[in-house]
């Protein structure tokens, strides 16, 4: 095993020997950049103090465990541990467990490790075996990151291993910052077969890529990760693949009373006077600042998403989807006998939707009134995509109404099963509906009230129903004597 070792213990060992008083009772280690992610897993970070050395491995290791996945953080000391408790902010936070006479680890529910992804100090007290002059308990404090590795593609690509825990929208986000050798026209990235919406070109050969916690931990230590695929201005496209894991960035011990040496952080001015000079209606906080330090200030600047603002945005949400044009779209997708069942499920989505915005700080009235309402308008925009998640489905019969209504059901859910990103259509379902919603509607509406049902020259005993779908020429088979779906076509290349 490779092992970084503090420089900062030789200054205080050096000093300890100018001074016959002086005792090493602080040491404190910072794993360096390492941008290629490529950094041995089992590289250890070590540290001295109280004449007791720690080792502590960097990767925090995702484990399977009969109650669920774990996040297992490893360490190993110069003595024998006696006991141990894992904590934050004086509340006991990781189970702490010795694995043998000097060795430790610390779990945590993948559920429960938002906090120590976030960046926040951990605090891990060790007791030990009395010991001549030594102390009997010691304190480390270790900060976690968002890590990438295992990096795979195109060399024209680059990607920065370490993530930054930022602000964005009123909530933590992992930013990740990457550059091209080329000039980009567009990026997309894909995990676990999603792809994201928190991609943003910042230049023409520069990137950055904004990880959700939930999307974060869905891929963190698996065998899943990012998926980039560049389109240059010109050439040929290029992708890149990385696989997420955590890692510790860095690792203290102290004799002292930790809270002394690592203070919760405070409101720094600085902090401040960045925050308040954005723009009005900023959501991006990143160039503030980490997190931790932004959301310092959340007492002394800035307004939270309370009861009274949740409810005003809830209101206008159920105000447009009472109103025609809603209601006209509602009529085209699920046909007029479940209407009141898809705005109902509707009204659920947007209630939903918003309660997860519940408690979140933004800096203006103005960013917070935006905020809820992209919200709102992302889940209009999901009904849409997705109406028949909110409605019984169409009994079929061989009518030709009841036919017309299962041919746009049986596409609906096609539509929602089918990627095409890979097509000439080159984006995900999603964005296909959130680029031309208005001709997404119409396409089923079309299918659903005016499509001509015909048999099927080359199957006896079944039917046809065609039409279009954002220009794509669409073919659904129907069994003639039951009227249920059997097939459905998208023309795409």
């Amino acid at each position: 095993m490779r092992r970084l070792v503090s420089l900062f213990a030789a200054g205080l060992l050096a000093a300890a020997c100018a001074d016959p008083g002086a005792t090493d009772q602080y040491d404190e280690a910072e794993a360096p950049p390492d941008d290629d992610g490529k950094a041995d897993a089992d590289t250890e970070l070590y540290v001295r103090a109280g004449d007791t050395s720690l080792w502590v491995t960097r990767e925090v290791a995702r484990r399977q465990a009969p109650g669920g996945d774990l996040f297992v953080l490893r360490g190993r000391a110069s003595r024998s541990i006696t006991e141990g408790m894992g904590f934050i902010i004086d509340d006991p936070y990781g189970d702490f467990a010795i694995r043998s006479a000097r060795t430790f680890e610390v779990t945590w529910p993948v559920d429960t490790a938002r906090t120590l992804a976030d960046g926040v100090n951990q605090f891990v007290r060790l007791h030990f075996a009395a010991s001549g002059n030594r102390p009997d308990s010691i304190t480390s404090r270790v900060v976690v990151r968002p890590r990438l590795g295992s990096f795979t593609g195109s060399s024209k690509l680059y990607l920065t291993a370490e993530l930054t825990p930022i602000v964005v929208g009123g909530t933590v986000m992992y930013r990740a910052k990457g550059t091209s050798t080329v000039d980009l026209a567009a990026l997309t990235v894909v995990t676990n077969g999603q792809a994201l919406t928190d991609v943003r070109l910042t230049g023409p050969r520069a990137f950055q890529i904004d990880l959700a916690p939930d999307t974060a931990f869905a891929i963190a230590g698996g065998r899943t990760g990012l998926e980039l695929a560049a389109v240059p201005t010109s050439g040929a496209p290029l992708t890149k693949q990385a696989r997420l894991g955590l890692a510790v960035k860095k690792l203290g011990m102290t004799t002292d009373d930790p809270y002394e040496r690592w203070p919760r952080p405070a409101c720094e001015v600085t902090t401040k006077a960045c925050l308040q000079s954005l723009p009005e209606g900023s959501l991006d906080l990143g160039p503030c600042g980490e997190a931790l330090e932004v959301l310092a200030c959340t007492r002394q600047i800035g307004v939270f998403v309370d009861d009274v603002t949740f409810q005003a945005a809830f209101a206008q949400g159920v105000e447009r989807i009472a109103a025609a044009p809603f209601r006209a779209d509602a009529t085209g997708l699920v046909g007029v006998a479940r209407v009141e069942q898809f705005v109902g499920g509707a009204e659920q989505t947007i209630a939903s939707r918003l309660e997860g915005f519940f408690g979140r700080w933004y800096l203006t009235a103005t960013a917070r009134t935006a905020a809820l309402g992209t919200a709102v308008d992302g889940a209009l925009l999901s009904v849409v995509a997705h109406p028949l998640d909110l409605v019984d489905p169409t009994e079929p019969a061989p009518d030709a109404a009841t036919v017309r209504a299962t041919a746009a059901d049986a596409l609906l859910a096609e539509l929602a099963r089918h990627d095409f990103r890979a097509t000439e259509l080159g984006r995900s379902y999603e964005q296909l509906v959130t680029a031309s919603p208005a001709e997404h509607v119409a396409s089923i509406r079309a299918l659903r009230e005016t499509a001509i049902v015909t048999p099927d020259p080359d199957l006896p005993g079944v039917d046809v129903v065609t039409g279009r779908w954002l220009g794509a020429y669409v073919k659904v088979a129907i069994d003639h004597a039951t009227g249920a779906a059997r097939g459905v076509y998208i023309e795409v290349d």
